[in-house]
C-alpha cells in the first residue's frame, strides 16, 4: 500500500484544525458572544476556558517532543538468530524414544 498524500493547502489544513477543535471553539467563542450581548462577565469564562486550551497545547507540544527526543535514542535490539524448530522438536522426540 503505498499511498501518496496529496498536497493540501492552508485553507484545507485550517479547516481540518478546527473541525478537530470545535468542542475548544465553541467553549471560547460561545462566552465571547454572551460576553457583547449581555453582560462582560461572560468573557471572563472564555478566558479561563482559553487559559485551559493554551495549558493542554502547551503539555501536548512539550510531551510530543519529549517522545521524538526518545525515540532517537532508543537503540535496537540484536535479532537473534533464527532456528529450526522441526529439526529440535525431531531429535528431542528421538532422544525420548531411545531412553
Amino acid at each position: 500500500m503505498n499511498v501518496q498524500r496529496e498536497q493540501r493547502t492552508r485553507l484545507e489544513l485550517a479547516m481540518e484544525w478546527a473541525v478537530w477543535h470545535f468542542g475548544e471553539l465553541a467553549g471560547v467563542l460561545g462566552p465571547l458572544v454572551l460576553a457583547v450581548v449581555f453582560t462582560p462577565w461572560f468573557a471572563l469564562v472564555s478566558a479561563v476556558v482559553a487559559a485551559g486550551w493554551a495549558m493542554h497545547e502547551v503539555r501536548d507540544h512539550r510531551e510530543q517532543t519529549r517522545l521524538r527526543a526518545g525515540s532517537t535514542d532508543r537503540k535496537q535490539l540484536p535479532a537473534t538468530p533464527v532456528t529450526s524448530t522441526d529439526d529440535e522438536t525431531t531429535s528431542h522426540e528421538d532422544r525420548e524414544v531411545t531412553r
